[in-house]
């Protein structure tokens, strides 16, 4: 949620606590009682899902990081052997497909980096017998490849996170359009009538609607400098 958003839920849950410390005004109506329950259980089902939404991934991230680092690392010695060992028996063709950077690995998204590993990997067991003398062995590609499989093993779960956090946020997004609606709709009209039979808890009500801009900054406009 934006901070709009998060400052609004924290209106509605103080004009909810306010409904509830005036219930004795309210409760005799239906409706008023019916709108303030909608109120309390779209706010209830906001914050579950923002518990749900908000959940910390740091630790795959890291994992993911901690994995493309070594991948890296593996890929761009072997892709540095296959490109000495190609430059020595005169193939151009192979030369082309290793003579990359390892900065360009480090930029590249992560299903592409999978993609340029596993290249290495297939074009270094073609010419394994070559690379021999470069001490590069079975071994090392068997490596390389066990690093490419658990990179594009966090790849999906990644993809699958994304994915539900836009439904998540998809469905936040319609809770608070709900719960204005509530609030417009039914409350702020069905308040009308208190502004004359009770204004004490009118003015209470207008107070508690009061969206307050926790957590925004607001800059000052600097003057303009008109010195000569």
């Amino acid at each position: 949620m934006n901070k709009l958003n998060e400052n609004k839920l924290v209106m509605m849950k103080a004009l909810l606590s306010y409904f509830m410390l005036n219930q004795a005004v309210w409760q005799s109506s239906a409706p008023f009682a019916a709108a303030v329950q909608e109120l309390e259980d779209l706010i209830n089902q906001i914050e579950e899902l923002r518990q749900r939404t908000n959940v910390d991934q740091s630790g795959l991230v890291t994992e993911k990081r901690k994995l493309k680092v070594e991948l890296i690392g593996a890929s761009f010695v072997i892709s540095s052997q296959l490109y000495a060992m190609a430059c020595k028996v005169n193939d151009q063709v192979l030369q082309a497909k290793v003579n990359f950077p390892e900065s360009e690995m480090v930029g590249q998204r992560y299903d592409k980096l999978a993609l340029t590993s596993k290249m290495v990997l297939d074009l270094a067991r073609v010419n394994l017998d070559a690379l021999i003398p470069y001490a590069i062995t079975s071994v090392e590609l068997e490596n390389l490849e066990m690093l490419i499989n658990r990179f594009k093993s966090t790849l999906p779960v990644s993809r699958l996170s994304v994915s539900e956090q836009k439904t998540n946020n998809g469905k936040l997004k319609a809770m608070m359009r709900n719960s204005k609606s509530v609030l417009i709709d039914q409350i702020k009209r069905m308040m009308v009538r208190y502004k004359t039979i009770n204004p004490e808890f009118y003015a209470g009500y207008l107070n508690a609607s009061k969206v307050v801009s926790y957590g925004i900054r607001h800059d000052k406009t600097e003057t303009p400098d008109t010195t000569a």
